[in-house]
């Protein structure tokens, strides 16, 4: 026979078991399954004894066809024989987690299924009869240990909850505690300031502030100023073309020329009409007459 396989995953902190082949019927099994899911192991076996005594029906909510009306139920059954091998499997699961070391008192049954089994005939004098045949399997775990399960989700569910709670709580800061550390972290990271400047600074501080003139007042000082400036940027440009004197084209010309020609050596003919020009000439005494009168 091939190896039995579980729907729920198993670990350290759970056991299993498996009823094969149960002559129980499948429709009875998945209503008791029903009501003993998410229960504890304690409860179960309570419940399941008191169908056994027939002192609380199961409720059927699925397979209704013939379940009687109970009173605050609906309608519901007592199958005993159901609940009976039921009992027996979950007698067998607290074993096998005893056995693992588990704590029996904080058992929860996290998975319980019924299925139906492979269909079985009896053979006799009249027509065949078939067989009820189910497969249950039940597996449990700590309730301690899913506590901490959820505990250890929820941190993680958690953290970035905080995050955003840090970020938002650092935007809401107003902005003149920022500059205040801003400004700690630079003095401790600037060197110490002499003294000399530390009291030119207070020097400065010190100086009466100057007193505000009427607006007429500044408006007449704009105007002299605006004057001042238009003479003085006329008046400049000449003064600098008077202080250098800049040499025009034609003069470099007529200088280069004078420096590449030879100069002119005079003759006797010219130094003697130089000299007769400068000596003065002799009046007579008839042309000083005609001038006096």
């Amino acid at each position: 026979m091939s190896q039995y396989k579980y729907s729920a995953a198993v670990n350290e902190h759970r056991a299993k078991a498996v009823g094969l082949l149960m002559s129980i019927s499948t429709k009875q099994s998945i209503e008791i399954c029903n009501l003993i899911r998410r229960k504890n192991l304690q409860k179960a076996k309570k419940i399941l004894n008191e169908v056994i005594d027939m002192k609380k029906p199961v409720p059927f909510k699925r397979f209704t066809e013939g379940a009687g009306h109970k009173h605050g139920i609906g309608p519901g059954k007592y199958p005993v024989k159901a609940c009976r091998e039921i009992l027996n499997l979950v007698n067998l699961v607290e074993a096998n987690a005893q056995h693992k070391g588990l704590d029996t008192s904080s058992l929860e049954i996290i998975h319980i299924c019924a299925k139906k089994g492979p269909k079985s005939w009896h053979y006799g004098r009249q027509s065949r009869i078939a067989m009820k045949r189910t497969h249950v399997e039940i597996v449990v775990e700590e309730k301690e240990f899913k506590k901490e399960i959820k505990k250890e989700l929820k941190k993680e569910e958690l953290k970035p909850i905080k995050k955003q709670e840090e970020k938002k709580e650092i935007e809401e800061k107003p902005k003149e505690e920022v500059k205040e550390k801003h400004e700690k972290e630079i003095k401790e990271e600037e060197p110490e300031i002499s003294k000399e400047i530390k009291e030119r600074a207070e020097t400065k501080k010190e100086q009466p502030k100057e007193i505000e003139k009427p607006a007429e007042v500044k408006k007449e000082e704009k105007k002299e100023g605006k004057q001042e400036g238009k003479s003085q940027s006329k008046q400049e440009p000449k003064k600098v073309l008077k202080e250098k004197k800049v040499p025009t084209a034609t003069e470099l010309a007529e200088k280069a020329k004078s420096k590449q020609e030879p100069k002119k050596v005079p003759t006797i003919n010219e130094l003697t009409k130089k000299k007769e020009s400068k000596e003065p000439k002799k009046t007579t005494k008839s042309e000083t007459k005609c001038k006096e009168k």
